[in-house]
């Protein structure tokens, strides 16, 4: 490995913006061969562990579990046990950290959109593909999660990685990954290297040119004879995204006689502070009495602990605020006696042979698969090219966590049996618990099934999950009177599904008979062993 090498927190997919680091794996000072496990990352809903691409010794930790940083940002270093500790100091000071930012573009992920372009980019007016300081394009490839081969051909290609979402395990990007990108779409090639003498400069502004090392090429200089000065620099490295912008501008103190910066100091007040009331806008001695007067006043202790916001709760934030406020839902109740369904559950439970005790929540999945197979018009996705039907009903079961909510998917619950079921479903559980899903396992879905029952529940309205274009809201079983055949009155178990529906995609009409196959094979259970 190189002596000294950078640790950046990776892009796992084109979403990706942001990660938080739940726990090291690796302890400073300790030395680890190529493919060990060095730190878990949480984003959005899961988390994932970060492997060494090389081996080495871990010099630096420069986030603490729970930190949350953007895509790019300095995470560790690694480095020979014999680079001095200075040089890994000074290292870290000045490493930048690369923006590896990606929105698709409007009209496609082909249309090309100058907002989108990172520092140092440039477009003709022709529609030619954006060039890039090959030195910029390394450096952003270096932060992407990929292999060594598919960095070293996306430079050789001129293509950016942060632009590219991963087909690898865990989301790596791979060899095949860049192929396809360099001819799919057009690549980002490296901009020529200039040639020729720089244009003078002063010895201040060639120095920093030389620390950030960028080119003095292309700058047009304002000093006497058109010398490049030290402003000059910095004002064209600050737009190439090589050094911050600068840290805006304290507001001046407001004018104060001399009586009153007396008794400013005395007290220990900034005029900063002072509200000044004088005319022409001065301070006077009583308003440097008001300023230590608020000063002074007692704060009054938060009547409320401030819990920060986790990527899963910032993710279910937006998705449900989106859902909410871009999906056209409504909602169809229907109560379904479960008489018949429990006395089934338990002389199932009750069989010796039976691999496993079922849930009422896993004879409910197996019920709602059978009448979308019935009713496949309410198995679907909305979508802008037009309503995607699917085959399978894949549904997702949502599964309460500490801190947010997970909705794993069993796919083809149509076509297992209840027992299979419920092992898919238990073990999807179980692993949603310890975050240990993948994010195949926690998308796809074509209609999620949400149970309250446990938590006695009568009955609620659950938020659809887009694209799908439903969502089943079940709540617990009651007792109620209810009239007999014979005119009589007798005591049955009912429960209340509530059918969330996305009124672009299914009907009232539709969502009703969705309900009424559904009810049909819960009061008449036998049929999901068929």
């Amino acid at each position: 490995m190189a002596e000294i090498h950078p640790i950046t927190l990776p892009k796992w997919g084109i979403e990706m913006s942001e990660g938080t680091l739940s726990a090291w794996h690796l302890a400073l000072g300790a030395t680890a061969e190529k493919g060990a496990e060095l730190v878990d990352i949480e984003t959005e809903k899961i988390v994932n562990t970060l492997d060494l691409e090389v081996g080495g010794t871990l010099r630096r930790q420069l986030a603490r579990p729970g930190d949350t940083l953007p895509v790019g940002a300095l995470i560790a270093v690694l480095a020979d046990a014999s680079v001095p500790e200075s040089a890994i100091d000074a290292f870290v000071k000045g490493y930048r950290a690369i923006d590896v930012s990606f929105e698709p573009k409007e009209g496609g992920s082909n249309a090309p959109a100058p907002s989108n372009r990172h520092p140092g980019e440039s477009q003709d007016d022709g529609g030619e593909a954006g060039r890039v300081d090959p030195a910029i394009l390394s450096a952003r490839n270096e932060a992407a999660y990929a292999s060594p081969l598919a960095r070293r051909l996306a430079n050789r290609l001129g293509v950016d990685l942060s632009t590219l979402a991963g087909t690898g395990q865990k989301g790596r990007i791979s060899q095949e990954d860049v192929e396809r990108a360099a001819a799919t779409r057009p690549a980002v090639t490296p901009a020529p290297i200039p040639t020729g003498p720089e244009p003078h400069a002063s010895p201040i502004a060639q120095k920093l040119a030389r620390k950030i090392g960028m080119s003095l090429h292309g700058i047009i200089g304002t000093g006497a004879r058109g010398r490049v000065s030290l402003v000059d620099v910095q004002t064209t490295a600050r737009a190439r995204g090589l050094l911050p912008p600068p840290a805006p501008l304290s507001p001046p103190p407001p004018a104060a006689g001399p009586a009153a910066r007396k008794l400013a100091g005395d007290l220990g007040i900034d005029l900063c502070n002072v509200t000044p009331t004088g005319p022409k806008g001065h301070a006077t001695k009583q308003d440097v009495r008001d300023a230590a007067d608020r000063a002074s006043a007692p704060v009054a202790p938060a009547a409320y602990d401030l819990l920060p916001l986790t990527p899963m709760r910032k993710a279910i934030a937006t998705a449900l605020v989106n859902a909410k406020q871009t999906v056209p839902h409504f909602y169809l109740t229907a109560d379904v006696t479960m008489d018949a369904l429990l006395s089934f559950r338990e002389q199932l439970n009750a069989r010796p042979n039976s691999p496993c005790r079922l849930s009422v929540n896993d004879l409910l999945v197996k019920a709602a698969a059978c009448a979308l197979m019935e009713v496949p018009d309410v198995n679907v996705h909305w979508a802008d090219d037009g309503i995607r039907r699917f085959r399978s009903a894949d549904i997702s079961v949502a599964v309460a966590i500490e801190g947010g909510l997970l909705t794993p998917v069993v796919k083809g619950a149509e076509v297992l049996d209840p027992w299979a079921i419920s092992a898919k479903a238990s073990d999807l559980a179980d692993r949603a618990r310890k975050r240990t899903l993948t994010r195949e396992e926690i998308s796809g879905g074509t209609f999620t099934l949400s149970n309250l029952g446990m938590f006695g529940i009568r009955q609620f309205q659950a938020i659809i999950n887009p694209p799908q274009g439903a969502i089943l809201a079940v709540g617990t079983t009651r007792r109620e009177a209810r009239e007999r055949p014979d005119g009589g009155v007798a005591f049955a178990s009912v429960m209340s599904l509530t059918l969330s529906c996305d009124h672009r995609a299914v009907d009232g009409a539709l969502g009703a008979k969705f309900l009424a196959a559904l009810g049909r094979r819960l009061e008449d259970p036998i049929g999901l062993l068929l």
